[in-house]
């Protein structure tokens, strides 16, 4: 299926100098494609070029002197936060000229016109207008800055080893009291527009176009594991299965889970030796377990809230209006989920926590695949040692 060739994030990361160079080639062709808008002509002057490009200084001007109210209000994170990428693309890329030997727009500026697609329901058109620069232009700094971002999400978005996994062992376990959770596994859909092939496999239960963003999240909302782009149809299960974090389960399972440790999950996933989601509501259910789903849920909320603070923050991701480029797509989602963990990583917690304003996350209940390994054992024991310890 074609999500397929858009899943997992460590692929970006394991391929980050082709990923880049492909960037590259594709900004080359778009700096040498013609600004889209009708109302210029063949005869358009160095002078008008010159205008376009004194609009564009001011307009970073005006962002540089909003006050950091008005900067958190448009750019959807600190002005610190924005100053640090800013410094770190800089110093990631050489000089370029476009081919016509005029300079290529600087770090500065091509972080401010990602930073603004990805925080604001805005076209490229209109995004385009506002900097007073070629829709081409536009695309070509968003591609960039987002191709570079990933290419250093590794330094963000990784499993827990040693020390950071006991720390967030005990954060979890000092929350409600359950031992050995090293993150809580959920997903998220993200609506696009209808896909040019193919259509009918991201078509979701709610008959809307989307890709399937999972993640799993430590006790701070950060994203130490994320599978992007596979098809809407897809329930949580299959996308679980699917994804790089279920085969190295299935493969170096003391190496990812050192310590017994585990994830927690919704109904929407089976029980396993490494995920443990609730007893299911059958009516037979005892008062300890109604209370054992209770400290669940309450422990696997940290999910919902981390996307819902993605999406209030980054806009964007609440629906890609215009754009039928599905790799595009899954570098914006991919970018903006390290983004959101940069911030986590800077204290930039300007945007409070909302509800997920998209398609509720783990809620597409499927038939479980014949060769997925179901058993409850972890769940049992974690029960008994709740029970043992009075914490249900």
């Amino acid at each position: 299926m074609e999500g397929r060739r858009y899943n997992l994030i460590s692929r970006y990361f394991e391929n980050a100098e082709v990923l880049m160079t492909g960037a590259a080639d594709i900004e080359a062709f778009l700096n040498n494609i013609p600004s889209s808008s009708s109302s210029e002509t063949s005869s358009s002057s160095e002078e008008s070029e010159d205008e376009k490009r004194k609009a564009f200084e001011d307009f970073c001007e005006v962002i540089d002197g909003y006050s950091e109210e008005e900067f958190e209000s448009h750019m959807r994170l600190r002005r610190s936060t924005a100053e640090l990428l800013i410094e770190r693309y800089a110093s990631s890329i050489l000089p370029k000229t476009h081919s016509g030997g005029r300079e290529s727009l600087p770090p500065k500026k091509r972080v401010f016109i990602y930073i603004w697609y990805l925080s604001n329901a805005i076209t490229f058109r209109k995004l385009a207008d506002l900097f007073r620069v070629s829709i081409s232009t536009v695309w070509s700094a968003v591609n960039s800055v987002s191709a570079w971002i990933i290419s250093v999400g590794h330094e963000y978005i990784k499993w827990p080893e040693g020390t950071m996994a006991k720390e967030i062992q005990k954060k979890f376990q000092a929350k409600n009291g359950i031992p050995g959770v090293i993150g809580v596994i959920d997903c998220t859909h993200i609506r696009i527009k209808t896909p040019r092939v193919n259509k009918e496999n991201y078509l979701n239960r709610k008959n809307q176009y989307s890709l399937v963003l999972q993640a799993v999240v430590d006790a701070d909302k950060r994203f130490i594991d994320i599978t992007c782009g596979e098809p809407g149809s897809l329930n949580d299960i299959r996308v679980l299965r699917r994804s790089n974090l279920y085969a190295t389960a299935q493969s170096d399972l003391q190496n990812l889970f050192p310590n017994n440790s585990f994830i927690l999950g919704d109904l929407a996933y089976p029980s396993t030796s490494w995920l443990v989601s609730p007893f299911k509501e059958d009516g037979n259910l005892t008062e300890s377990q109604r209370h054992f789903n209770e400290i669940h849920t309450s422990t696997c909320g940290v999910a919902k809230n981390a996307f819902g603070l993605l999406k209030t923050r980054f806009r964007r991701l609440l629906h890609f209006t215009e754009q039928t480029n599905l790799n595009f797509v899954v570098n914006i989602i991919v970018s903006a989920c390290i983004l959101h963990n940069v911030c986590i990583a800077s204290n930039d917690s300007c945007i409070e926590v909302a509800k997920d304003e998209g398609l509720e996350p783990g809620t597409q209940d499927g038939p479980l695949e014949s060769n997925f390994p179901t058993h409850g054992i972890r769940r049992d024991l974690l029960f008994e040692y709740l029970l043992q310890h009075n914490k249900i």
